[in-house]
């Protein structure tokens, strides 16, 4: 049992963020973001003692912290019940002022309702069956802001608003 919210808890304040923690998963994938000392050799610690257990089969170190958004990141992927699963941890600064995933899980369950819930799982569902790639940041801005219904009207919306790059994006909250 790999445990990393738990596991990460002895370098920093994780934080679970993304899809998983605003029940919006499509994608076998989990987002967790510790806010602690920049410490590569923690991470490290971490995963080689992941690393020995059969179910992970693959390892990835992101060294980012010469881009806008500094931070060690390390990927993971393992397969748990015959799926595989990705996980894409991120070691940020504790006072990092970047636009942090963390604090976008409070103001994104507050923003959803059943029906935009239904809107987004159905675009993201189409976007993986179709195996396009997305943002999933852009999928939530299509629906939440914009109204977008479908992955044709989401189609339509990408030629104008689509991005790249980091973004500070925050939904209104539902009225």
């Amino acid at each position: 049992m790999l445990r990393p919210l738990q596991q990460w808890e002895r370098f920093g304040e994780p934080r679970l963020c993304g899809a998983m923690s605003y029940d919006l998963l499509v994608a076998p994938d989990i987002d967790i973001e510790i806010f602690g000392d920049l410490r590569v050799d923690a991470g490290f610690s971490l995963v080689s003692e992941w690393a020995r257990d059969p179910a992970v089969d693959r390892v990835l170190f992101i060294n980012a912290m010469g881009e806008p958004d500094a931070g060690l990141g390390w990927e993971l992927h393992y397969r748990l019940d015959g799926v595989r699963w990705a996980l894409q941890m991120w070691l940020l600064p504790a006072d990092y002022e970047g636009p942090r995933s963390a604090d976008l899980v409070a103001p994104m369950r507050a923003a959803l309702c059943p029906g935009t819930r239904a809107r987004i799982l159905c675009v993201k569902e189409a976007l993986v069956e179709r195996e396009t790639s997305y943002r999933s940041i852009d999928v939530y801005r299509a629906v939440l802001d914009h109204g977008v219904n479908d992955v044709e009207e989401y189609d339509q919306w990408c030629r104008s608003h689509s991005s790249t790059g980091m973004i500070n994006w925050r939904p209104a909250p539902l009225r």
